[in-house]
Parts: C-alpha cells; structure tokens; sequence
C-alpha cells in the first residue's frame, strides 16, 4: 500500500471544517486505499448489497453512527446518493462523512 500523506492530511484537515466531504476521481488512483488508511474512520463500501440496504434508510444509519468519522465508498452505486449526503450534513453535523465514487453525483 502506498502512502498518501498529502491527501490524507488534506481530506482530515477539511473535514474538520465541514460534515461531508466528496471525493471524486477516476477508477483505479487509490481512492480506496486512501480511505482505509485514515484511523478511527468506519468504512463501508456500497459495492456490497448489504450496505447499499442499511443506506436506504440513511437517517438510521446516521443515526447508529451518530458522531462517528464514517467512509462510504462508492456512493455513485446507492440510488439516490445526493439525497443521503444531504440528510448527513442537514441533520447530522457532528457525523463526519467522506464519500468516494468515480462517477459524479449528477450523473446520476
């Protein structure tokens, strides 16, 4: 695994000023592995259908993980991906969440 101390301190100085940040970019650069290399962060990836399914119910989820640093990888796989980052940042402002995906939310 390569480390990315550069990225990893840029995404954890952003997020402390804000709840949600998105992290986009083409497939294969290491978004992933960057992600799992952040300590403390509780991943989940939208690749698996069981996360896909606790995301459908995204102010319980955020609710369980209330005050949390959580990843969601691959947030483009969800139905409507815009829709459960904005309930993270309207209603959950001390939840910490980084998203990733290689496709764009308008994409959708």
């Amino acid at each position: 695994m390569y480390v990315r101390p550069f990225w990893k301190t840029r995404i954890l100085t952003t997020i402390a000023d804000r709840n949600v940040l998105w992290l986009a970019g083409v497939r294969r650069v290491g978004k992933t592995v960057l992600c799992q290399s952040i300590e403390g962060a509780q991943y989940f990836d939208c690749e698996l259908p069981r996360v896909r399914q606790q995301l459908d119910y995204a102010e319980s989820f955020f609710a369980r993980h209330a005050g949390e640093f959580i990843v969601i990888d691959e947030i483009h796989r969800l139905v409507n991906p815009s829709e459960v980052l904005k309930i993270a940042a309207d209603y959950f402002p001390e939840t910490r969440v980084l998203a990733t995906g290689s496709s764009t939310l308008a994409a959708k």
